[in-house]
């Protein structure tokens, strides 16, 4: 079983808003000299140490062993979707090799991007032979990971509105049909009394009808395939952070009533122009068509 681990300074969690759920943090004082000393995130205890307690034990890996100090609340180390994986943390003075690659993470309470330019003097500064790169905010180098799910959310809108539009033309489309089949029913109603309102309003009706008929499915499928994407929703926090990405419950009403308010809308605005051209008819001349 592959395990992912990070060689970190003292500060490194609390920065990254990693919490400590038990034992201790590493500390300037976990040197060369010192007894070599690990954190483990939860996920390593559940599949290691399952209901024992970890803090003290010891761990054997690069060649030496190493004493268990903390535990870290499970964070996300790869992509943001990933479930809960064993993960690892070595204070950087007892590891460090001159072949490891590192990355400093600062907090500024500005605009990031303009704090770039002064860390990278001031690395200048210290070794002119060090080249900085990769200099981004932490917001930008994690929505990289986003890509291919803003991806296929921007298509799924794409589509999703083209449906709609097409949805509309095609209720459209039968509505403007349907009255011109029911053209001298309409100038009889209105010859005997029918007030233009009310031809309006019944063509309406007969629209949100058929509306509703197409959403009472779509519903019905629309709940079947959130059970499903539920096993894959996005809701564990990033980055230890605790906040949720993506909405908290594949069953959240609001979304189904503003989707059906909105489908709604939609429906009628499409009845509408038929439904006017309707109120409009001139019973006379509806009564001499074929």
């Amino acid at each position: 079983m592959k395990i992912f681990r990070n060689v970190v300074s003292p500060d490194y969690l609390t920065l990254m808003h990693i919490p400590l759920v038990a034992g201790r943090n590493f500390t300037g004082l976990d040197d060369e000299q010192s007894q070599l000393v690990m954190i483990v995130n939860q996920a390593f205890v559940r599949r290691f140490f399952a209901g024992e307690n970890p803090i003290d034990r010891r761990v054997y890996g690069f060649g030496k062993w190493f004493t268990i100090v903390g535990v870290a609340k499970d964070s996300k180390y790869n992509y943001l979707s990933e479930s809960p994986t064993p993960y690892f943390y070595l204070p950087f003075r007892q590891i460090y090799r001159a072949d490891m690659q590192l990355a400093f993470y600062v907090r500024t309470q500005g605009d990031p991007n303009s704090l770039l330019p002064m860390l990278r003097n001031n690395v200048r500064a210290i070794d002119p032979n060090v080249t900085v790169f990769d200099a981004v905010p932490l917001r930008e180098s994690i929505g990289a990971t986003l890509y291919p799910q803003r991806l296929a959310a921007t298509l799924l809108t794409v589509l999703g509105s083209l449906a709609v539009l097409l949805a509309a033309l095609g209720l459209y489309g039968v509505m403007a049909y349907a009255v011109t089949q029911r053209t001298q029913e309409i100038g009889i109603r209105i010859a005997l009394g029918a007030r233009p309102i009310d031809v309006l309003a019944m063509v309406e009706r007969q629209g949100l009808i058929l509306t509703g008929i197409g959403l009472a499915a779509g519903m019905v499928g629309a709940l079947a395939i959130s059970r499903v994407l539920a096993s894959v929703s996005f809701t564990d926090s990033a980055m230890g952070g605790g906040v949720a990405l993506a909405g908290s419950s594949s069953l959240n009403p609001l979304i189904y009533v503003a989707a059906a308010a909105f489908l709604c809308a939609v429906g009628a605005l499409a009845a509408y122009f038929p439904a006017r051209r309707a109120a409009s008819v001139e019973p006379m001349r509806a009564l001499r068509m074929d």
